[in-house]
């Protein structure tokens, strides 16, 4: 048995963690944010000489891909190009589509209609029309993915297997025809991608080297199904399943660990076929999604959890009354240089500790909450206590850590980062940092904040509730039921699905705005604000509004303000793009509450 030559093959990532079909008269799909990590975790271990070793440019990595034009033309062309072996992987929603079809949900797809999806059959096409490859392999990630294994769906493998005789084809699937996947929001992969990710990494003990998909396949069912998990699915054409891509890593001593998250059993709670005809709305365990029966199945989107979370004692969540500075380590930092606590350099989801070095240089050490799910994946990842360490690789100005509390809706990123020029050790002083930072998490409740802020101030604001439809129409292709929210509502981002438009709606705190940062002074209802072109890069124009100064300790003179920044549009010269910027902001403004300055 010989490894499919990397020189000779392609692959296909196909990967979506964010959803915006919220807002057509249904509940829209709910955000799956592990699954990015887990496409750049495969793209890593299928790039690794010592896994695969495909060329970068031979993985091609589809993130949140903007329509089924653009996943096709990827596959059509790597299926074009690959004369040994091609690999197509998609995690995400999957939707099936009058019982003969399967959807491949994209961002913008909604369970109510076929728009912003690929169904499986266009895919599966592509496939045996454009292919020159020997060997096929497709993983798919996603609810009702079992479908295509049972070719219930017109055709299905058998399409695949026309020329089996000398065309091998292996496919997998999450789970069977009628059944949900599983993506558990504690975890940094869906729990498929996981176990996938894990058998590569590590191999397959007593297994042939190089692995044939059947010892991938059994591995990966194998532990799925000692923690109570969705089995998953296979079928092979041909000899599909003596097809090798990966080398079988078990008992090499350089692997890293993968394993870090604790995989919890699963307690299945419900028969999903035993059911009436009807349709219920349900709302559980924090997550909402549009259920509907249909010839007795249940039909779900791919669930960023399962029914419920298992009893017992939990701290309170970091919320907005959590206090960032808790975790902050100054004292611990005190070797490394003078430091400074800055509980305002910021917006108040983030405290810093700046540290002046001996040479004059400064290192701004900070925490910041971060909302969402989203899990990095880095090879130097443990768990201390309840919290996983993600250990991303360092850069020459910064050094960044991803805490992960168990049961948390928010990572905690610790970072250290300079502007200066000279060699600083910027991951010791990250590391110092989430020493203390992982201290305090592990004895429970996160500090709560000590100082209140005035009726005016923007921590008391939602940043997402500033701009309603009507102002948000002059914004092409943006929903305005479909907001991107950060942590506390503090930040709140639009995406434009009709153009490269992006809107970010932010609160900010720091030294008051001025002309000498390059802004173009101006008033929005009387207050005043600063129009900068460019802030963020070419393409950008973001207005800075006072809501109102203050002074600290530290800062004789403190403002918060309003930041309203609009990015990516090429057919927009930067004077219109600052126009409509300025119009967004005084919207916006419009909806603060009386400012003090």
């Amino acid at each position: 048995m010989t490894q499919s030559d990397p020189r000779g093959s392609r692959a296909v990532l196909i990967g979506v963690s964010g959803y915006r079909g919220a807002g057509r008269g249904a509940p829209g799909l709910d955000p799956l944010p592990s699954v990015a990590g887990g496409v750049r975790r495969l793209k890593e271990l299928l790039t690794d000489p010592a896994v695969w070793g495909l060329r970068d440019e031979h993985c091609v990595a589809l993130l949140d891909p903007a329509s089924s034009d653009d996943v096709l033309r990827a596959v059509c062309d790597a299926a074009r190009e690959a004369t040994d072996a091609l690999l197509v992987y998609f995690a995400g929603h999957g939707w099936p589509v009058g019982g003969s079809d399967l959807c491949l949900m994209l961002p913008t797809a909604h369970p109510d209609g076929l728009y912003g999806a690929v169904r499986y059959r266009d895919l599966r096409r592509v496939l045996v029309d454009e292919r020159r490859a020997r060997d096929q392999v497709v993983v798919l990630d996603c609810c009702f993915s079992g479908a295509a294994v049972t070719g219930s769906m017109g055709g299905g493998a058998g399409d695949l297997a026309r020329h089996a005789a000398v065309e091998r084809t292996y496919l997998m699937t999450a789970c069977a025809a009628q059944e949900l996947a599983y993506a558990p929001p504690e975890e940094p992969y869906p729990a498929f991608t996981g176990e996938l990710v894990r058998t590569i990494a590590r191999g397959v003990p007593d297994g042939p080297d190089p692995l044939p998909m059947r010892d991938v396949f059994v591995q990966v069912r194998d532990a799925l199904r000692a923690t109570g998990r969705q089995e998953p699915q296979d079928l092979a054409t041909g000899v599909g399943h003596e097809i090798a891509l990966v080398r079988n890593r078990a008992g090499d001593p350089g692997i890293p660990d993968e394993a870090a998250v604790t995989v919890r059993p699963v307690r299945r709670a419900v028969s999903w076929r035993a059911v009436p005809r009807r349709a219920v709305s349900w709302r559980a365990a924090g997550w909402s999604a549009a259920v509907t029966l249909a010839a007795g199945v249940l039909v779900l989107p791919l669930l960023p959890g399962w029914l419920g979370d298992s009893a017992g004692e939990r701290p309170p969540p970091i919320d907005a009354s959590a206090d960032p500075c808790a975790l902050a380590a100054p004292a611990a930092l005190g070797r490394f240089g003078k430091t400074t606590l800055d509980a305002a350099y910021g917006g108040f989801d983030r405290c810093d500790v700046l540290v002046e070095r001996a040479d004059g240089d400064e290192v701004d050490v900070l925490v910041e909450f971060d909302a969402g799910q989203e899990r990095p994946t880095a090879a130097a990842a443990g768990s201390t206590g309840r919290v996983t360490v993600v250990r991303l690789p360092g850069e020459s100005d910064a050094c960044t850590r991803h805490l992960l509390p168990e049961g948390e809706d928010t990572t905690v990123r610790v970072e250290a980062k300079t502007y200066d020029d000279g060699p600083h050790p910027l991951c010791a002083m990250a590391d110092t940092a989430v020493r203390h930072a992982v201290d305090v998490l592990n004895k429970g409740e996160v500090p709560r904040r000590t100082k209140g802020f005035p009726s005016d101030s923007l921590f008391h604001e939602n940043a997402c509730g500033l701009l309603d439809a009507a102002a948000l129409e002059a914004v092409p292709g943006v929903d305005a039921n479909d907001p991107d929210p950060g942590f506390a509502d503090w930040v709140c981002k639009y995406f434009s699905t009709t153009s490269h438009l992006q809107l970010d709606v932010r609160f900010d705190r720091g030294q008051p705005p001025s002309v000498a940062d390059g802004g173009t002074p101006t008033r929005l209802r009387g207050r005043r604000a600063f129009v900068q072109p460019e802030a963020d890069g070419a393409d950008t124009c973001r207005v800075r509004l006072v809501q109102r100064t203050y002074a600290d300790p530290t800062h004789p003179e403190l403002a918060e303000t309003l930041d309203v920044t609009l990015r990516g549009d090429d057919d927009r010269s930067p004077a219109d793009l600052c126009r409509l910027a300025t119009r967004l902001a005084d919207a916006a403004t419009a909806n603060l509450p009386p400012n003090s300055s």
